[in-house]
């Protein structure tokens, strides 16, 4: 991953923010980026639980900050500074030396198995199937299946589900088969290709990317 500025990041107030207690049970709480004071210190919304109660913290708790901006996935730690409930629950968060951007390059891949139903667009004749991409990038997938789904230039939908951390986002993205494939990843495939993505909703992208960082991230190999 590479490092930035957060002062020259020009995030949005208003911007989604996830807080995890280092240290703590894992959980993500939500919470909104208010502002900054470039070199002193962050501005977050603390996050609430039910009953309109602010997540229990303590000065100088170390936060993991967890953010998407412009598309990218973005991380930095840092330390309540001040814990403030007037006029809403909000915290000063100690000034991050830096950020990590986990920006996912084109030629990046990581080995996943993500199970997808597939439908042919092109063709009708060739009949909805089941696989899995076994590695991908946020532009074009390495996809197997239980059955051929179609043949080179033909446009398929592909559907799946994303988890990421206690999230699960469907997606579904709209592909071209580039490539057949003659190796199989998997026990049960029997047909492989290469393939590009070519429309993916912003939404879809975003949890694309956050769950290729996150396999990044767990060290997977690319």
């Amino acid at each position: 991953m590479a490092s930035n500025d957060l002062s020259k990041m020009r995030l949005a107030a208003g911007l989604n923010i996830n807080l995890e207690v280092e240290g703590g049970d894992g959980r993500r709480h939500k919470g909104t980026f208010i502002g900054m004071v470039p070199g002193r210190s962050v501005l977050v919304t603390t996050p609430m639980l039910g009953e309109n109660r602010p997540l229990l913290l303590r000065k100088e708790q170390t936060l993991i900050c967890r953010f998407f901006a412009h598309k990218v996935a973005c991380a930095f730690r840092s330390q309540v500074v001040h814990i403030c409930t007037t006029p809403l629950h909000y915290l000063h968060l100690g000034w991050p030396t830096q950020v990590e951007v986990g920006t996912v390059r084109k030629s990046e891949r990581v080995l996943a198995n993500l199970q997808v139903s597939i439908v042919n667009q092109s063709d009708a004749t060739w009949e909805r199937t089941f696989g899995a991409i076994v590695d991908l990038s946020t532009t074009g997938a390495r996809l197997e299946s239980v059955d051929p789904v179609g043949a080179i230039g033909d446009q398929i939908l592909i559907s799946g589900k994303v988890v990421i951390g206690h999230v699960t986002r469907l997606i579904s993205i709209e592909a071209v088969i580039r490539a057949e494939l003659d190796r199989f990843e998997l026990a049960n495939s029997t047909a492989a290709y290469g393939i590009e993505f070519k429309f993916v909703s912003d939404i879809d992208f975003l949890a694309l990317q956050a769950f290729v960082n996150g396999q990044v991230a767990k060290g997977a190999d690319r």
